[in-house]
């Protein structure tokens, strides 16, 4: 399969944010492609998840709540 360029960009993006956190890491490609962009892509979606929640608890569509053990969950905010 052959990637356009931007999607080459994108993967060698989230490789440099990968090893900008991590600089000692090393690994074979198949490494890279399993482990680096698998847990840079889930660092990237927690942190766009986040982004919503924030806007969502701003507009008043979710609250935020803390369990035990200091977890932080959300819900819908409840109708009025």
């Amino acid at each position: 399969m052959h990637r356009t360029g931007q999607e080459v960009k994108d993967i060698a993006d989230a490789i440099c944010r990968y090893l900008a956190s991590r600089p000692n890491a090393s690994e074979t490609i198949d490494g890279v492609a399993k482990w680096w962009l698998l847990r840079q892509r889930y660092d990237d979606s927690v942190e766009s998840v986040q982004q919503a929640l924030d806007f969502l608890e701003a507009n008043g569509e979710v609250i935020r709540f803390c369990v035990s053990g200091g977890k932080v969950m959300y819900r819908r905010a409840a109708l009025n």
